[in-house]
C-alpha cells in the first residue's frame, strides 16, 4: 500500500519570515505544527479545522519559536527539540536582556535601522520558558497515518532538526536553496563543518524529495546536488 499523500500548510510569519509548517496526511485531521515562530493568532486561524497532536521546532532561534508558549498552551500539546539546542534558546533571551533587541545575525543592523521594532518582543507576547520534551535521529512522529522522521541535522544550532515525509523534508535552517544555513561569529554555537555534514545527508535523500526550508521558497535535492562542492569551497 503507498504512504498516504503528505499535506503542507505554510504560514509566513515574524520579522524574518520564516516559514511556519502544518504538517499532516490529506484527508485526514491529524497535523503537526513545525516552527511557530511569531504571530500566534494566524497560526491558531490556520489550524482551526485540525487536531494538532504537537509542536515541533527545528531550532531555537527567537524567529522560530515566539509564538511556542501561546500555541502549544491554547492547542494543549507538547513541544519537541533536540536536546542539543538547549543552550540556544537561553543565549536569545541573553542577547535580548543585553541589546534590547533580537539577534538576526546578518541581518540585524538592516532590520534596526529600518524597523527596529520587529526586533524587539511584542507588547504582552508570553515567552516560551524552554520546556520541551526531547526528540532524536531518525525517531518516527505519528501524524495520523503519516509516518515523519526526525533527523538531527546540527550545524545552524548543535541541535538542529529536519523532519524527513514521503517525498518531501522540511529542513529549518539547516538547508536553502542557495546552500546551508549560515554558520560563522554572527551566530553563536553555529559550525560549518556540521552543516555541511547536515546538508550532504539531506542531499542523498532522492532526487525528487521536494525541500521546505524554514525561510522562503522551496527547492529540490536534485536542484541543489550539483552545488555542494561549490558551497564547501565557498566556505559558508
Amino acid at each position: 500500500m503507498p504512504p498516504p499523500e503528505v499535506a503542507l500548510r505554510r504560514i509566513v510569519v515574524g520579522a524574518l519570515g520564516t516559514n511556519c509548517w502544518v504538517v499532516g496526511a490529506r484527508g485526514d485531521r491529524a497535523a503537526l505544527l513545525v516552527d511557530p515562530g511569531d504571530e500566534a493568532a494566524r497560526i491558531l486561524d490556520a489550524v482551526a479545522d485540525l487536531t494538532v497532536t504537537a509542536v515541533l521546532l527545528t531550532h531555537a532561534h527567537f524567529d522560530h519559536v515566539l509564538a511556542v508558549a501561546e500555541v502549544a498552551e491554547a492547542l494543549g500539546v507538547p513541544v519537541l527539540a533536540h536536546p542539543d539546542d538547549a543552550a540556544v534558546w537561553p543565549g536569545e533571551l541573553d542577547h535580548l536582556r543585553l541589546h534590547g533587541h533580537w539577534d538576526a545575525g546578518t541581518a540585524t543592523a538592516d532590520l534596526l535601522a529600518d524597523a527596529p521594532d520587529l526586533l524587539r518582543p511584542r507588547a504582552g507576547a508570553r515567552c516560551w520558558d524552554g520546556a520541551h520534551a526531547p526528540v532524536a535521529d531518525r525517531q518516527v512522529l505519528r501524524i495520523g497515518p503519516l509516518a515523519a522522521t526526525v533527523w538531527h541535522t546540527p550545524g545552524h544550532t548543535p541541535g538542529g532538526v529536519s523532519l524527513s515525509l514521503p517525498g518531501h523534508v522540511l529542513t529549518g535552517d539547516t538547508l536553502f536553496p542557495v546552500g546551508p544555513g549560515l554558520t560563522g561569529a554572527a551566530w553563536p554555537l553555529s559550525d560549518f563543518g556540521a552543516v555541511m555534514a547536515s546538508a550532504r545527508r539531506l542531499l542523498a535523500l532522492p532526487p525528487a524529495t521536494v525541500i521546505h526550508p524554514g525561510h522562503g521558497r522551496d527547492t529540490t535535492v536534485a536542484a541543489e546536488r550539483p552545488h555542494v562542492e561549490g558551497w564547501q569551497r565557498r566556505g559558508w
